[in-house]
């Protein structure tokens, strides 16, 4: 039996159309953007901190030491932008001191993560992944002493 043509061609768009079908639904690709990436819920697991040329030192252990309470803290980031934090009540006062909000905004653009707060103020920090692991990298200079601050945070 010999196939005309115009059928062999029909015959052949048809198999490559469900072919990449197939391939399509079978592989969605995974969005590996700073926005996509950020959403869950994230702890604190370090905080390293270099005062000028002073070797950088982990100071979450002695927070922990004091505030056994802040290890227990984390912040969950959803894709609609909301941002939400969840502060054990043993540390609800000391959180309050230290600026941590249970509500606020976020968006991340040009490796920045742009935090807003429930009353408008904005924080913003470098902010970069790996793996299973963001990091908020912020300098200040204060009296010509450069301190970087690099708080480290592991996904839930």
């Amino acid at each position: 039996m010999k196939i005309s043509s115009g059928l062999r061609k029909l015959l052949v768009l048809f198999v490559l159309a469900s072919l990449s079908m197939t391939v399509m639904n079978c592989s969605k690709a995974k969005d590996d953007s700073p926005s996509a990436q950020i959403v869950g819920t994230w702890k604190i697991t370090n905080i390293y901190v270099k005062e000028g040329s002073a070797a950088e030192e982990d100071q979450f252990p002695l927070l922990v030491l004091i505030f056994p309470c802040f290890k227990d803290i984390s912040f969950t980031f959803k894709s609609n932008g909301d941002l939400t934090g969840s502060v054990p009540a043993a540390c609800k006062s000391e959180a309050d001191n230290l600026g941590v909000s249970s509500a606020a905004k976020y968006e991340v653009k040009d490796g920045k993560l742009i935090i807003t707060d429930t009353d408008g103020t904005k924080t913003e920090e470098n902010v970069s992944f790996s793996g299973s692991q963001m990091t908020w990298t912020s300098t200040d200079v204060d009296a010509g002493v450069t301190t970087t601050t690099r708080i480290v945070f592991t996904k839930q």
